[in-house]
């Protein structure tokens, strides 16, 4: 892969939370949360246009802390979406100046808890969220086309009869006819579990099916992650804190076979575990990406972590070259220049070429790196 690169540059060095995506003219896009304090966030882009990153662009410009940036594009369309005391969506027009909309919730949000996710059609964009109306979290969603300017207020798609929903991540099928819904459920402070709905989009609504869950039988299961293919195969991905708490990290992964029917047993990627430190992030959150060629379906995931006898995270990177059946052994994208430097939040993606992109925070800066074919080389060397 190519040498990892720094491409914050941070003033402040409160960098976190990475987002990527393909731009629609090939460029590689990342949006990111950076400002003076935990309490004075601004939401962060770059962009490579072909071998040169540009100089970050605050885009969010509120007073309030912004953070959780996630980013896509659709056709020539660019869409950031990010949470402060309100949730806000923009898009990037021709001219380079940014439509900044809110996106009303008909409650409250939760403090430092809200998530928001994005997902398109070519004519339409769905956001999911986290919120509060009782002082548990539920799930909430809204759409509108692409040519609307404004958002109508969001609904509730599962109310928690539990200790609250959180961290949802959404997906739409490529014949944009169906969205795919994960998020974490807490059931106790010991019992965290994956539920799973889908949607049926009709127009300007969608038909929610009954939630189930994915990960029965596992007691600690957070963080998910959610991609579809265009054979409308669902695959899941999420964190599972073992016995050992911080010091016993996994990777779970299951996937929807639409032939069958069936969802597969939710497996470990990597059977070996990998640890986290005491600092933020306290967890495993994996996240996915797909390339398809020839009827045949990649899945990556990635994740942070480090292995017994290291003292620091690294970003460590599995694929699966049959569609989730089976499991190459995880690769070490970041490489980190010493052992104390912490590198987390990884945000995957390829370009069309099929070239996997990876981000991560690592210290005070966010870094970049390419595979330099469908998947990275064994080892990734910094220089310097």
């Amino acid at each position: 892969g190519t040498t990892p690169e720094n491409i914050s540059n941070s003033v402040y060095g409160m960098v976190r939370q990475p987002d990527i995506a393909m731009g629609p003219s090939g460029q590689t896009i990342v949006v990111w949360s950076d400002g003076s304090s935990k309490d004075t966030l601004d939401i962060y882009i770059t962009d490579d246009t072909g071998g040169a990153w540009s100089t970050p662009e605050v885009i969010s410009h509120t007073t309030e802390s912004s953070r959780y940036p996630d980013v896509l594009t659709v056709g020539e369309n660019l869409f950031v979406t990010w949470v402060d005391t309100f949730i806000h969506e923009a898009k990037r027009t021709e001219g380079g100046i940014w439509q900044v909309r809110q996106i009303p919730s008909p409650v409250s949000l939760v403090a430092a808890g809200t998530q928001a996710r994005l997902a398109a059609s070519t004519d339409r964009l769905h956001v999911v969220f986290n919120a509060s109306e009782t002082g548990l979290s539920d799930i909430y969603h809204a759409s509108r086309s692409l040519v609307e300017t404004a958002w109508p207020t969001a609904t509730c798609v599962y109310t928690s009869t539990d200790q609250g929903s959180w961290s949802p991540a959404l997906a739409i099928d490529p014949d944009e006819q169906k969205l795919y819904l994960v998020w974490q459920e807490q059931i106790s402070i010991n019992q965290n579990v994956i539920m799973y709905a889908s949607g049926t989009v009709a127009g300007d609504s969608v038909n929610w099916s009954s939630a189930i869950t994915l990960s029965t039988g596992i007691a600690q299961s957070l963080k998910p992650d959610i991609a579809v293919d265009s054979g409308g195969n669902v695959h899941v991905a999420w964190g599972e804190p073992g016995a050992g708490g911080l010091y016993e990290q996994y990777v779970r992964y299951t996937r929807y076979d639409a032939n069958s029917g069936s969802w597969s047993a939710p497996a470990r990627i990597d059977p070996l575990p990998v640890q986290v430190n005491t600092d933020s992030p306290t967890y495993v959150a994996p996240v996915l990406a797909l390339w398809e060629k020839n009827n045949q379906v990649m899945v990556c995931v990635a994740w942070h972590g480090f292995r017994s006898g290291s003292i620091s995270e690294e970003v460590l990177l599995s694929c699966s070259p049959d569609g989730g059946l089976s499991w190459a052994s995880p690769q070490n994208v970041s490489r980190s220049h010493g052992d104390e430097e912490i590198s987390v939040y990884p945000s995957i993606t390829f370009d069309t070429l099929g070239r996997l992109h990876s981000v991560w925070k690592e210290q005070s800066e966010i870094y970049h790196s390419r595979a330099q074919h469908l998947v990275y080389l064994p080892l990734v060397i910094r220089n310097g």
